[in-house]
Formats: structure tokens, sequence, C-alpha cells
């Protein structure tokens, strides 16, 4: 089976002006499709670091990261984006909802940047979150919905 993601003796060191902080030291790790898998550890451990190299947002310093069989460090800006666009979703603990807009709006966001058709975001943000149980609060904006439905509105 291929790993959706795989990293490979991934390292990562900060310098802000003052010593070098290592916050990965050759981390090596396979998620399979379909397998669940928690990162844990102490403020300061490198989990955000983590997350972001496997997100393609960061690039680490040595050693190679994989999605979908592909390395991340030969891929293009725009390879990446698609690749966060179309395979890689992360939930915030602040679920980054836009207030002004409603619910759908919000789903459909990722979308836009896809150059997908009007119709087809509406259609496809109405079914993500009806999937999500909230069929009917498509139009409600942030403030009109709880805190567990604006979570469900990030994740969708």
């Amino acid at each position: 089976m291929n790993n959706i993601i795989e990293l490979k003796g991934i390292s990562r060191t900060y310098n802000h002006g003052g010593p070098d902080l290592t916050v990965l030291k050759n981390i090596s790790l396979s998620i399979a499709p379909g397998e669940l898998v928690a990162i844990t550890g102490a403020s300061g451990s490198g989990k955000s670091t983590l997350m972001n190299i496997m997100g393609c947002l960061d690039m680490p310093d040595s050693g190679d990261c994989y999605i979908g069989g592909q390395n991340v460090a030969r891929l293009s800006p725009d390879e990446l984006a698609e690749i966060r666009r179309e395979h890689i979703g992360f939930i915030f603990q602040r679920y980054h909802l836009i207030p002004d807009l409603s619910a759908s709006d919000n789903v459909a966001i990722p979308a836009i940047y896809a150059n997908s058709r009007r119709d087809h975001r509406r259609q496809r943000a109405a079914e993500l979150l009806a999937r999500l149980g909230l069929e009917g609060r498509e139009h409600h904006k942030p403030g009109e919905l709880s805190g567990g439905q604006q979570q469900r509105v990030s994740i969708a």
C-alpha cells in the first residue's frame, strides 16, 4: 500500500539571531491511507513545525517529505499550492472563518482558488455542510452558529 505521507530523516533548525534551535532531528514517519495519527508533545517540542512540513507550508533543512509519492522539495510553488488545496486540510483550534461570510461562502473559498464554477462551488458547499449536519445553516454567519457548528464549517 502506498503511503499518503512519508517523511525520511526530516530535520528543521531555526535561527532567530541567537543560538540555533533544532526542533526536529532525523524524524521519519509513514502514514497510510485511512490511518489515524495523533501528534502529541509538550509545548515547543516541534508539533507545529512537523505539521507545517507535512502540510507543505514549510520545508525541512534536511531529509525528504513525500506527499502522495511526490517529493515536495522538487515541486514548484504552484504545485505545492495545488497539493495543499486538493489534498491537505488542517483543523485549527480557532476556526479561521471569515465573520462576514455565510457558512456556505466560507466553505466555498478553497474552490474559488481552484477556479471552480460558481454553481459547482455552491452545490459542493451545500453537500459538505449537509454531510456534517448543517443543512439549513448554509446562510448563517459564524457569529450565528455554535462553536461546534463553526468547527464543522471549518472541517467542510
